[in-house]
């Protein structure tokens, strides 16, 4: 018998084996969860062998967390594989090359908007996404780095990453209520796609 029997997660962000997404989508199942991946793009194909990898194939559905479109589709696509959802990991982060290493005095806000819009508000946008499945005991969780310094080259993914952080705080005073909880774990130091 495992902690999560029965349970349906969602899990974004699975890329490679080493992506922690991977290593979370796994132990949910180990755990006795059900597992829905999400994808788009040229990363796409890459979560499907990583699906299948994983201790039982697990479905992928199409999502850009930036597109109006695909977040509206969720709830449908989600629906052909499961009826609900006990959680959520949101496992996305992205920022241009010009405002990291270094860039941060050079970064322009059209870059600093994609990592904005990636990296932080998509916490939102997936939370609300994801709401119609979601009820009451229901979890989103996000994946965070410490915020709270000036990090070497992380330039405006450290800004996106405190924006991050700010979000997780206001779904959680807003999706408390609603029996939803929002929390970061921050795993600290690991060599994975996005270091």
């Amino acid at each position: 018998m495992g902690l999560l029997d029965g349970k349906k997660i969602l899990v974004t962000g699975v890329l490679t084996q080493g992506s922690i997404a991977f290593h979370v989508a796994r132990l949910a199942q180990e755990q006795g969860a059900d597992v829905v991946l999400t994808s788009f793009g040229r990363q796409y194909k890459l979560t499907e062998v990583m699906a299948r990898r994983l201790p039982v194939e697990a479905p992928v559905v199409q999502l850009d967390v930036t597109s109006e479109e695909d977040l509206a589709a969720l709830e449908g696509r989600l629906r052909e594989h499961t009826d609900h959802l006990d959680g959520v990991v949101h496992s996305i982060g992205f920022a241009p090359q010009s405002v990291l290493g270094g860039n941060f005095l050079t970064g322009q806000w059209d870059d600093v908007a994609t990592a904005l819009h990636v990296s932080a508000y998509s916490l939102k946008a997936l939370a609300v996404a994801s709401l119609p499945l979601l009820g009451t005991g229901g979890s989103i969780v996000g994946l965070t780095f410490d915020a709270q310094f000036a990090w070497p080259v992380y330039d405006w993914m450290g800004v996106a990453k405190a924006a991050f952080e700010s979000t997780s705080r206001y779904l959680a005073r807003d999706l408390g209520p609603r029996g939803i909880r929002c929390n970061l774990v921050s795993a600290g130091p690991v060599r994975t796609t996005a270091a």
